[in-house]
């Protein structure tokens, strides 16, 4: 179980984060930047096909407004060619996230300053650590095994990707705050504080490997291209996934996370 001295721990990261981080950041997620995983996969992809694809506002979300957008994305990169190459590709993803790599500065950027300090930096990162710490043993195992039962969350391969650094399978606090520490570094330039610019520059370039491992898995006959086909089949299997009834329209209760809201809230929002 999580010990109250390991929720004190990440307490102050808690009320800088705000309860948007508390419940689960955005999207994206589908990244496995330092700052994603905060909520189940399924919700997490739930919420970005809704703010994707949902066109018309309505709060659904059907097969054909998906397969439009990602038609028109896939034109857009490729200016109407039949396939999109990684640098394409990249440029498309790149271009993508920078909305939500902005929004999220702003939710961590607790004081509204326009600044980040390490300190609201690290705090998602630090409430990431303990949901993963399940039974309060002070670090977070990183085997095939424990990545399995990890109820359901995702980025775990993510988070030990970038914080198991001295490679011994599992992350320790100590060795979190040492890896937030030198992303925080790098980003800012070995500054105190970190601006917009630096930290939006310095999640793409994290994404940017993540983006090459995806296209890789996407290119399924590995002639170092993807087709529309390709390009959408991640989309195409979240909707799949959430489409329980398979009638090839995302409903409000369908698209509802499990948490009961659709929309994450912060501390002034009703």
């Amino acid at each position: 179980m999580i010990t109250t001295k390991t929720v004190a721990w990440a307490l102050g990261a808690v009320l800088m984060a705000g309860a948007a981080v508390a419940a689960g950041n955005n999207s994206e997620v589908q990244n496995d930047g330092p700052m994603q995983g905060l909520e189940r996969s399924t919700e997490r992809g739930a919420v970005r096909l809704e703010r994707d694809f949902d066109v018309n506002k309505d709060g659904r979300v059907t097969r054909a407004e998906m397969n439009n957008v990602l038609g028109y994305r896939f034109a857009a990169a490729t200016r109407h060619g039949p396939t999109m190459s990684l640098e394409q590709f990249m440029a498309e993803r790149t271009a993508e996230f920078r909305k939500s790599n902005e929004a999220m500065f702003h939710r961590l950027d607790w004081n509204g300053d326009g600044k980040l300090t390490l300190a609201e930096y690290g705090a998602a990162q630090r409430v990431r650590f303990v949901q993963l710490d399940r039974d309060g043993a002070g670090f977070v195992a990183c085997s095939v095994r424990d990545q399995a039962t990890s109820n359901g969350r995702g980025g775990l391969s993510g988070f030990c990707r970038d914080n198991d650094t001295n490679m011994d399978g599992r992350v320790t606090r100590a060795e979190l705050d040492a890896a937030i520490a030198k992303r925080f570094a790098q980003s800012s330039g070995g500054g105190q504080m970190m601006n917009l610019t630096q930290f939006v520059a310095g999640e793409e370039e994290r994404y940017g490997i993540a983006n090459v491992r995806l296209f890789r898995r996407l290119d399924t006959d590995e002639d170092g291209l993807l087709n529309l086909t390709e390009f959408a089949a991640q989309d195409e299997a979240m909707f799949d996934k959430i489409d329980k009834n398979h009638d090839g329209v995302l409903t409000p209760a369908e698209l509802q996370p499990r948490n009961g809201r659709s929309k994450q809230h912060g501390p002034n929002e009703s």
